[in-house]
C-alpha cells in the first residue's frame, strides 16, 4: 500500500481501538500487582447486568458448612465470592457473617470452610486463612509462606489434622492449630519438568516469567501504549500540533518491537493460537519463574482424604493424584471424572458415599471402588430435589446438601432457586483486580463466549495499527 493509504488505516483504526487499548493497558497493570489493589472494591451496580448476584449465581454460593453454634443450634454458613452468610437449616433468614474479615472483596473470596473436632471454625480465602474468635469475630491465622503473591485454593480436615492448600504448597497443623508446617510435595512418577507453551506465553505477556523486574518492564510498555493512544488522539483533534506528532512518531518507532511483542503475546492467549499452545509443552527457560524445584508450582487446586481407600486425593491442573501420606510419591489416578480447565468447584461425598465432583464441565458422581463415573442427574432423579437446579453439563459453581429437604446444585450463570436471595446481596462489591480481569479478557464487553472473538479481532487490529505506524 502507498504511504497515504497506510496513514489512513493507521488513523481511523487507531481511533476506533484507542479506548479498548487503553483499557487493556490499565487493566494489565492492575493484574500485575494484585496485592497493591486488593483493598479497592467496585460496586456491581455500576457494571453490566450479568455481574449482579441473582439467585446465588456468579459464585455467591460455592459451598456450605453445617455447624452448631454456642447455643447448640444447627446453623448453616454459606460461603463464596462475597464472603460468608449465616442462615438456618431451612434457609428462612440470612445475616452477614464477615465480622473481622478485611473489607477488600479479594479477601472475602472464600474457597472453603471446616470445623475441627475441637469445634474450631476455619475459613480459607484466596488471600489468607481465618479462624473465629470471640463473638464470631474472624481472626487472621499466619501461614509460613515465602511468596506474598501465593494464593490459597482449599481447606480440609482429617482427624485432628487441618490441611490448607495453596497453588504451590501444602500447609498442615494439628490441634491446637497454632503453628503450621509448609510442605513441598514430591514430584509424581514420570515427572519431566515440562510446562505448556500457553503457560509460558501467558507469563511472558505479563512479564511474570522474569519476576518483579519483568512485570515492571511490561508495565512500562503498557504506559508507552497509553502515551501513543493519547498523543494520537490529541493530534487528530489538533492536527497543527507538530510537536505532539513528533513525540508520537519517535515513541512509536523506538518502542516498535516491544509494543508489537506485548500485542502478539496477548493475542496468542485466546483461540485459535491458544489451542496449539495449550497442547504442547517444553522445558521452562532456565532462570525464569517457571524453572522451579517445586514440581507442583502453581498446579495444586483441591485436596481430600478418602476414608474408604485410606489415601489422600489431590486435584491439580494436571489431573487427580493419590498419595498414602504427605511424604509419599503421588500416583496419577487413571480415568478420573471430567474437570474444566477453569478448575474444580465442588468436592464432597454425596448421599450414597460417592465423591461428588463439580466444575464448569458439569457435576459427576465418582465411585472409586467400582471405577465408575456417572453424571449426577442420571441416578438422582428419585431423591429429594427442587425444580430448576443446574443439570449435568452446566457450569457448576457450587453445591450444598446441608439444608433440610433442599439440595442445591448451583450454576455459575443461573444460580439455584433453593431460596430467595436477599436483595441486599445483589450489588455486593467486586474487587478491582477481578474487574480488571473481566476487562482484560473482554468478557465485560462481549460476555463469556463473545470474548474469544472480541480478543481475536481486537488483537489483529492492534497489531495492524502498530505495524502500519512503522510504515509511515
Amino acid at each position: 500500500m502507498k504511504r497515504k493509504t497506510w496513514r489512513k488505516y493507521h488513523k481511523w483504526i487507531g481511533i476506533v481501538i484507542t479506548f479498548f487499548l487503553i483499557m487493556f493497558c490499565l487493566s494489565g497493570i492492575i493484574l500485575n500487582h494484585r496485592q497493591c489493589f486488593s483493598d479497592i472494591n467496585i460496586s456491581r451496580g455500576l457494571l453490566p447486568d450479568q455481574y449482579t448476584f441473582k439467585q446465588w449465581n456468579n459464585g455467591l454460593l460455592r459451598g456450605t458448612l453445617r455447624y452448631k453454634d454456642t447455643d447448640g443450634h444447627d446453623i448453616v454458613l454459606i460461603y463464596g465470592t462475597s464472603g460468608i452468610i449465616r442462615t438456618d437449616t431451612t434457609a428462612s433468614h440470612f445475616t452477614d457473617y464477615n465480622q473481622g474479615l478485611p473489607t477488600g472483596a479479594d479477601y472475602r473470596q472464600i474457597r472453603g470452610m471446616v470445623a475441627t473436632p475441637q469445634g474450631d471454625l476455619f475459613a480459607a480465602s484466596i488471600m489468607g486463612l481465618y479462624k473465629t474468635g470471640k463473638h464470631a469475630h474472624w481472626l487472621s491465622v499466619p501461614l509460613p509462606m515465602t511468596d506474598d503473591d501465593e494464593l490459597l485454593t482449599d481447606i480440609t480436615t482429617h482427624g485432628d489434622t487441618l490441611v490448607v492448600l495453596s497453588r504451590s504448597h501444602l500447609y498442615y497443623a494439628i490441634a491446637p492449630y497454632k503453628s503450621f508446617t509448609r510442605l513441598d510435595l514430591q514430584a509424581p512418577e514420570g515427572y519431566e519438568n515440562k510446562v505448556s507453551l500457553f503457560r509460558q506465553i501467558w507469563l511472558l505477556h505479563s512479564g511474570a516469567l522474569f519476576g518483579t523486574v519483568g512485570k515492571f518492564l511490561m508495565d512500562g510498555i503498557s504506559i508507552v501504549l497509553i502515551v501513543l493512544c493519547v498523543t494520537g488522539i490529541w493530534f487528530w483533534l489538533r492536527p497543527r500540533s507538530v510537536r505532539i506528532l513528533r513525540w508520537h512518531t519517535k515513541t512509536g518507532i523506538y518502542t516498535f518491537f516491544l509494543t508489537l511483542f506485548i500485542a502478539l503475546t496477548g493475542w496468542a492467549l485466546r483461540p485459535p493460537v491458544m489451542i496449539a499452545l495449550a497442547t504442547n509443552s517444553t522445558r521452562p527457560l532456565p532462570g525464569t519463574s517457571l524453572d522451579n524445584d517445586n514440581a507442583w508450582f502453581d498446579k495444586l487446586r483441591m485436596i481430600r482424604y478418602d476414608e474408604q481407600l485410606h489415601d489422600w486425593l489431590l486435584s491439580t491442573s494436571e489431573g487427580f493424584f493419590s498419595l498414602r501420606s504427605f511424604d509419599s510419591k503421588p500416583h496419577k489416578v487413571s480415568s478420573p471424572p471430567p474437570v474444566s480447565v477453569m478448575g474444580q468447584t465442588v468436592w464432597q461425598r454425596d448421599c450414597y458415599g460417592r465423591w461428588l465432583i463439580g466444575s464448569f464441565d458439569g457435576l459427576y458422581s465418582w465411585d472409586r471402588n467400582s471405577c465408575t463415573i456417572i453424571p449426577y442427574e442420571n441416578y438422582m432423579t428419585s431423591s429429594p430435589r427442587i425444580p430448576g437446579t443446574a443439570p449435568d453439563g452446566q457450569t457448576i459453581s457450587g453445591y450444598s446438601s446441608d439444608f433440610t429437604n433442599k439440595e442445591c446444585v448451583v450454576s455459575y450463570f443461573s444460580g439455584t432457586p433453593f431460596a430467595n436471595q436477599p436483595e441486599e446481596l445483589e450489588n455486593k462489591p467486586i474487587s478491582l483486580w477481578n474487574l480488571a480481569l473481566e476487562i482484560h479478557t473482554g468478557r465485560v464487553y462481549a460476555g463469556a463466549l463473545g470474548s474469544f472473538l472480541f480478543i481475536f479481532m481486537a488483537g489483529l487490529l492492534i497489531v495492524f495499527v502498530i505495524v502500519s505506524g512503522k510504515k509511515l
